[in-house]
């Protein structure tokens, strides 16, 4: 674990469709995680500055100006912040991410990004992750040591990039014969879970091939086996596609909050912090996919390269031990 700063400093520049607004109008508009009157208490604190000068709620904005929140007493959930550097050269670092640690900021967590970690353990501050993972997610990300070096490979990141290959732990018996799942998905605007992801004929067309590489006879948590092992190949490379796939084929995958049990665990989780019992009945702490192995072909490369990644998340390193992979 990585020791979050007592104090932290969080930047932020004023958007062009907010010139002329009051300060305070414009800080209600962009950060909702405080109410218009705790904007104005620490306002009123001295606690936020403008272009480097104490700042006040009248204050008219311009573009471009500089804003700057002091937190004193800053604290934020604890996340693994451990990784492995698989590769390295002068453009690229391919790296381990654990499970359990969100790739950007979210709503509570600002300076344990795997990004920032990742940042000061290179001491460089243009680390860009070229793609993403899930937080609940582990497994191999490719970054780009530059801002220039990820802008010349971002748009075209399939010609570096050319294979990405899961695990999954599924219940049940997943199907012996490999099978290539082409469900399009979107997100359904009348569900509760506006972040899931569902087979609709409206949806993005999505490309997963699927191979079963294990079956296990035995429980996990509270769930009762068999459980298979799935390796799963993006094709296309749409938000939760692994997940929603396996889900809508009737094999959610084990500790998944979102797309197992209909998502009864990610609602309460948004309201209170799951019990043990809870990830009893989910099987697991972290959902069980890990971004597993990649296939790279860098343009100086003169052959392509598989690389990867077995730093499973304990409970999924703990299971996986028992298969032959």
């Amino acid at each position: 674990m990585s020791s979050v700063p007592e104090t932290l400093f969080f930047e932020s520049i004023v958007r062009p469709e907010h010139k002329n607004w009051t300060l305070l109008d414009s800080l209600c508009a962009r950060f909702t995680y405080h109410s218009r009157t705790e904007w104005e208490t620490r306002l009123a604190q001295g606690l936020v500055k403008r272009n480097g000068q104490p700042a006040s709620a009248t204050d008219i904005v311009e573009v471009k100006d500089k804003v700057v929140y002091r937190v004193d007493g800053y604290t934020e959930p604890s996340v693994p912040t451990h990784f492995e550097t698989i590769f390295e050269d002068e453009e690229f670092a391919l790296v381990g991410k654990p499970a359990g640690i969100p790739i950007h900021h979210t709503g509570r967590i600002f300076y344990n990004t795997f990004t920032g970690v990742v940042r000061r353990a290179f001491d460089n501050e243009e680390m860009t992750p070229m793609h993403r993972l899930d937080r609940d997610t582990g497994g191999l990300i490719l970054f780009a040591k530059s801002h220039d070096t990820a802008a010349r490979f971002q748009k075209n990141l399939d010609r570096i990039l050319l294979r990405k290959i899961y695990l999954a732990v599924v219940p049940g018996i997943f199907p012996e014969e490999g099978f290539t799942c082409e469900m399009p998905l979107r997100e359904d605007p009348t569900s509760e879970i506006k972040l899931q992801m569902h087979p609709r004929e409206d949806g993005k067309l999505c490309t997963t091939l699927f191979q079963r590489r294990s079956v296990m006879d035995y429980p996990i948590g509270e769930l009762p086996g068999p459980f298979s092992v799935v390796e799963a190949e993006l094709v296309t490379g749409r938000k939760h596609q692994i997940r929603a796939h396996l889900a809508s084929l009737g094999f959610p995958i084990v500790g998944d909050r979102l797309y197992s049990h209909h998502g009864i665990y990610y609602l309460k989780m948004a309201r209170e912090p799951l019990s043990e019992a809870d990830f009893g009945v989910l099987g697991a702490h972290n959902q069980m996919l890990h971004a597993y192995k990649v296939l790279l072909r860098l343009p100086y490369w003169k052959e392509d390269r598989w690389f990867e990644s077995r730093d499973f998340s304990p409970e999924m390193g703990d299971l996986l031990k028992r298969v032959k992979l």
